[in-house]
């Protein structure tokens, strides 16, 4: 529902700046000038969708909430190739129409700055396309990100200065109406930056898991959060703060603690080893929308690929203390024995729970008695049995997710009961 109220605002918002162009366009006039309009109605609905990257963006949890911040930021990569485009075609459309009609605008200051602004938005948008396809830390790509906040002050300026279409009138209202909008996001964002700064949380211990994965629990004022949630962890060490990195947390809510359980796979993650206790945390927490008891039902089937095992460590502990009798199904798949982390634990919860199947699935384990290979169709048919109820989670790499739920829906399981949760943003 509140999906769909954030795709009607902005729909709402972009018919309202095309009807006010359409209103301002003079019939019989040469095509060239038509061409011209065209240039000026592609800026202004690009302007609308860069408001609307920022808000899809913010991190803001009132915003987020009920909708889930990875789907938010999907919309936002999808939305910013439409935005590129748009803002592109401005320029473009302008100096072709102005070469049709035999004149050329000469470049001024006004000009210049939405030249600028259209570089900056080039730049983002960029190295958010190629990040993971070539060597780019995340930090950095972080830091490119930010530059992208001084787009819409340098858009506006340069739309309100220069756009005849906003020289006055209800168009020129509303585009105020969308900068004091920005400027509400990005105070938002400020005073939720300064007010984990004012409440860090302190590292209790760190514990290895695995050869590669690692254990961080925390101390301190923690908020409320469901299990399956997750959170955005920055550390400091030697003095610098790195960037916010999204972890799931691991942990039951019920427990009153809070910690997560990393693979060492990056530059950040592969330094978590070397936390160590009562080091400040600053944590931005609880996002997303991806726990069972969202979805209420009597039976889960949980499936994970490698560290995605994380989210239902967090939903098994809540059960398991709030002694909830659910029937759960979960397939784990990793490469090889050492690692399957969390083995003994598993083991005690499934004593502990009745309803719980734990099926161990590895790939490159020779000498593995259990089940080999990778989650499929077979697997899938052999353990879980029924597809007509309950709710079914997937958690894991995007290869493996993608397989998987072409293999839930081949088995007759509907979209609306197999959910996945994609850090596209990471």
């Amino acid at each position: 529902m509140k999906k769909r109220l954030l795709f009607t605002l902005m729909a709402a918002c972009l018919a309202a700046v095309v009807w006010a162009w359409v209103r301002m366009l003079t019939a019989g006039l040469p095509w060239p000038v038509y061409l011209h309009e065209a240039g000026r109605c592609v800026a202004l609905a690009g302007f609308i969708l860069l408001l609307f990257q920022y808000i899809l963006s913010s991190r803001i949890r009132w915003i987020e909430k009920g909708i889930g911040l990875d789907t938010l930021l999907i919309i936002h990569r999808r939305l910013g190739v439409i935005l590129l485009a748009l803002l592109s075609a401005h320029p473009f459309l302008i100096l072709m129409s102005e070469r049709l009609q035999g004149y050329a605008t000469p470049m001024g200051f006004l000009k210049f700055l939405g030249l600028v602004a259209l570089l900056l938005v080039w730049i983002t948008a960029v190295s958010a396309l190629v990040y993971g396809k070539i060597p780019m830390g995340y930090e950095s790509w972080k830091r490119i990100h930010r530059v992208g906040y001084v787009v819409l002050p340098l858009a506006f300026f340069h739309s309100i200065r220069i756009g005849s279409t906003l020289h006055g009138g209800l168009l020129r209202g509303f585009w105020v109406i969308l900068a004091l909008a920005y400027g509400v996001v990005l105070v938002g964002k400020i005073r939720q930056h300064y007010a984990v700064r004012r409440n860090p949380l302190q590292i209790r211990d760190v514990k290895q898991e695995t050869h590669d994965v690692w254990t961080l629990r925390f101390d301190g004022d923690v908020p409320s959060y469901l299990p399956g949630q997750f959170m955005f962890l920055q550390l400091e060490k030697n003095g610098r703060l790195s960037a916010p990195h999204p972890f799931t947390i691991a942990s039951s809510p019920a427990g009153k603690e809070l910690s997560i359980s990393v693979k060492a796979v990056g530059d950040f993650t592969s330094t978590l080893k070397e936390t160590r206790p009562s080091d400040p945390a600053y944590v931005q927490m609880p996002y997303g929308i991806y726990s069972f008891l969202n979805h209420p039902a009597e039976r889960y089937v949980f499936i994970a690929g490698g560290i995605g095992i994380t989210p239902f460590l967090s939903m098994l502990r809540y059960m398991k203390d709030h002694q909830l009798r659910k029937e759960v199904i979960l397939l784990w798949a990793n490469k090889l024995e050492r690692d399957i982390a969390f083995r003994d634990e598993l083991d005690t919860l499934t004593s502990a729970m009745p309803f719980l199947k734990v099926v161990f699935i590895l790939s490159r384990e020779k000498d593995w008695p259990g089940e080999k290979g990778h989650v499929d169709t077979e697997k899938l048919k052999r353990h879980v049995g029924s597809f007509n109820k309950g709710e079914f989670f997937v958690c894991g790499p995007s290869p493996m997710m993608a397989d998987v739920e072409a293999a839930l829906r081949h088995l007759g399981v509907g979209k609306r009961r197999i959910h996945s949760e994609r850090f596209a943003f990471c």
